[in-house]
């Protein structure tokens, strides 16, 4: 490539990814990065550098010191300099808030908000189409009833169906660490709560800021038959790794169990008992000397099911690693897909999403919610192990698809990839080239075909020519300014992903959704519902 043209690239790029959109007037790191990469002709002279580089910079505290272990051992060196432009990689406070309207995904009214529109737009897509219909993940097949508090209707309708056989759990949209949540258990629990909400409805100060109001609340149902280790209520955290923007390259990886300290009670008022996450288990006198307990690596949690659940509840062999992991990385594809046309998109925007599933008895999976700010804090053997590899390979991989996107390569094989499972190949998708915007480039997308024809977990084979990671070539606009899809385009096959053991399996059963596999057809973007109308209204609310 000539000078002039890495020139024009890195020209656009500093449009894209620029630094002032990490620093403020002082340069101070907002909590915010950005990966930032400049290709410079070979033997060309780095602005600003001093010594051999590469160079990275790395901000904050909340996993500061795995990133630099993960540099240095490149051979990278450490700058100082936040306005530094000639870095390899620079990290500001965290790896989160890098998608900026990721409060879609990572809010509990985005969230909800979301996959209530998806649904909507699915459904109206295949009312005429029961058997294509019929495969199509449904809301209320893993994700809990639940309703809006700022939403009149919704609440109303909350308080007029709640009776005192079912517990119900009360969470704040844009809180986390089990901040602000109380359970609703009988009808003076219920009452207060009605008497609160409707009592600020109209104050003006909550209308100036909606977002910290009572109302910007869910009340979900409560799942009071979880499955129990040796007593206790645990969920499983996973992760969502959106490794890239443009194109979309977005994978799953596994996390790790955590457990409660104390006996499951569904009446007990304790919250520690009810929620499992590291923070509310602390509080307890007893973490210090229980806290290995409190987490469980997949292995184990793999291995405790076989050995007390298989035969009594006729499990395949390795249901952890085989059914529990597809059922997981199907919703997380579905909820990405919810969002897909809506997410604000640019070249080096890369976002690590925590998400947490609950099992119940009779060991049907449920999505609880998602978060942007995934613990990075290893103050346990399991969390050793298991964070290190995630932050690790999340970097390996935004790198490498970041270069590759920059080059315009195709994207597979993926040398970094090892542990972490690829939900979604983008390159499929058509996408503008830097400054454009994705939501006006975006073309109808043809219907699911019926599940008779499709299923993902078992996709026809591809012909050679549609190889993994093959880029489409660009194709000219139809007159309404729209690209058309190649009538060849098919979806394309993922690299193996983790078997029960680590290594890479080939076994189609194990994989998610196929890149694609269940979108609906749209005109344009689904516009905007009722929910998302208010969400615009109450914009300014950040993701949990």
């Amino acid at each position: 490539m000539g000078s002039n043209q890495e020139e024009q690239i890195l020209h656009s790029l500093s449009q894209l990814g620029p630094d002032a959109d990490l620093l403020d007037d002082t340069g101070v790191a907002r909590p915010r990065a950005a990966l930032l990469e400049r290709h410079l002709p070979e033997g060309e002279k780095q602005p600003h550098s001093i010594g051999q580089g590469p160079y990275f910079y790395v901000g904050g505290t909340n996993g500061a010191s795995i990133i630099s272990s993960y540099c240095r051992g490149k051979g990278w060196q450490r700058v100082q300099d936040s306005r530094r432009e000639d870095c390899k990689l620079k990290w500001c406070e965290q790896l989160l808030y890098q998608i900026p309207n990721n409060k879609l995904l990572t809010t509990k009214i985005g969230l909800l908000s979301a996959l209530r529109e998806y649904s909507r737009v699915v459904n109206k897509i295949h009312k005429t189409a029961p058997c294509a219909q019929a495969k199509v993940l449904k809301m209320e097949e893993f994700f809990p009833e639940t309703y809006r508090l700022d939403i009149r209707d919704e609440r109303e309708a909350f308080f007029t169906l709640f009776d005192e056989n079912q517990i119900w759990i009360c969470k704040p949209t844009a809180s986390n660490q089990g901040k602000g949540i109380f359970l609703l258990r009988n009808q003076e629990e219920v009452a207060a709560l009605q008497v609160k909400t409707q009592s600020i409805e109209d104050d003006p100060i909550y209308r100036k800021m909606p977002f910290r109001a009572p109302q910007a609340r869910v009340v979900q149902r409560y799942i009071q038959n979880p499955l129990l280790l040796d007593g206790k209520k645990f969920d499983v955290r996973s992760y969502l790794l959106v490794a890239c923007a443009v194109p979309y390259m977005v994978f799953f990886g596994h996390g790790y169990a955590r457990l409660t300290l104390t006996l499951y009670d569904p009446h007990s008022s304790d919250l520690s008992g009810h929620l499992t996450n590291q923070f509310m288990q602390k509080k307890s006198p007893l973490y210090v000397l229980l806290k290995e307990e409190t987490v469980w690596s997949m292995d184990r949690l793999n291995r405790h099911i076989n050995n007390k659940f298989r035969k009594t509840k006729g499990l395949p062999r390795d249901w952890v690693f085989t059914a529990f992991t597809k059922q997981m990385q199907q919703i997380m594809a579905h909820c990405f897909q919810a969002v897909k046309s809506k997410l604000h998109c640019k070249l080096g925007y890369f976002d690590l999403i925590g998400c947490d599933f609950l099992i119940d008895e009779n060991f049907k999976v449920w999505l609880l919610e998602m978060n942007s700010n995934p613990a990075l804090h290893t103050n346990c053997e399991v969390l050793k192990e298991v964070i290190p590899g995630v932050v690790m390979e999340t970097l390996d991989l935004a790198i490498e698809t970041f270069q590759k996107s920059l080059r315009n390569q195709k994207m597979l094989p993926l040398r970094s990839q090892r542990r972490f499972v690829l939900l979604h190949n983008g390159e499929t998708d058509l996408w503008p080239r830097f400054g454009g915007s994705r939501s006006a480039l975006r073309p109808p997308l043809p219907p699911p075909r019926p599940a008779c024809e499709a299923d993902c977990s078992a996709p026809p084979p591809l012909s050679a020519a549609d190889g993994p990671g093959a880029r489409r070539p660009a194709l000219p606009r139809s007159p309404g300014g729209a690209h058309g899809r190649p009538p060849s385009a098919q979806r394309r096959p993922r690299p193996p992903g983790p078997g029960p053991d680590g290594a890479q399996s080939r076994e189609p059963a194990a994989e998610g959704p196929r890149a694609g596999a269940g979108e609906p057809a749209r005109e344009s973007p689904p516009g905007l519902g009722e929910e998302e109308r208010e969400e615009r209204k109450n914009a300014g609310h950040r993701g949990s």
